[in-house]
């Protein structure tokens, strides 16, 4: 008997909002969710002299735990690095080179998400305006947008994809190309994320 291929994917409630957090998630690898942040941080960095916090999200899911490094019971439940490496060829350095002032790279698994971005929070003035790539955050933290990068081709990640009836904005794009939207996204004079004209 074949075993079905399509993990389970558990819907939750979002637990609370955060206005200056925008959550971009893809729906495909490769799709471009990097370089649609690494614009948006060029174009509104300004709007905040600079002030704009990135933060990546590698979440673990039970059913991908052998394909996630180490499984040792006494491991953090999470871990966090700042990124200070400009000249690198990772998405943390691309997004330190587009302007953010401060970049963050967050591991945990699945069920750790929550808690781990409320201790990311704690570090930063409560106003600071977050820009993160994730498809899992936005499962736990209602943002004040969300984007969804999706492909010409179709989708292919089943946990995405639930995603795309409540963004805020879905952008289509072949990965380095395609970006018109940037300029429907600005922020207010708090710092909290905006979604302009039609």
């Amino acid at each position: 008997m074949n075993e079905p291929t399509t993990p389970i994917v558990t819907v939750r409630p979002a637990a609370e909002r955060d206005p200056h957090l925008l959550v971009v998630g893809g729906t495909a690898r490769n799709v471009g969710k990097t370089e649609m942040i690494c614009r948006l941080i060029d174009r509104c960095a300004h709007l905040r002299q600079g002030v704009i916090v990135a933060l990546k999200v590698s979440a673990v899911y039970p059913d991908e735990l052998l394909f996630h490094g180490s499984h040792d019971p006494d491991e953090p439940p999470f871990q966090l690095f700042e990124e200070t490496d400009r000249s690198g060829t990772k998405d943390t350095c691309r997004m330190l080179r587009a302007g953010a002032r401060r970049v963050f790279y967050l591991r945990c698994q699945d069920s750790d998400i929550l808690p781990a971005y409320r201790r990311f929070r704690k570090i930063l003035p409560e106003a600071t305006t977050i820009i993160c790539e994730s498809n899992s955050l936005a499962d736990f933290i209602r943002p004040g947008l969300l984007v969804m990068v999706t492909s010409p081709s179709g989708t292919d990640k089943a946990r995405a994809i639930r995603h795309l009836a409540r963004a805020d904005l879905v952008v289509v794009s072949d990965g380095s190309s395609g970006f018109p939207d940037v300029a429907r996204v600005t922020l207010d004079e708090s710092g909290a994320w905006q979604l302009v004209g039609d």
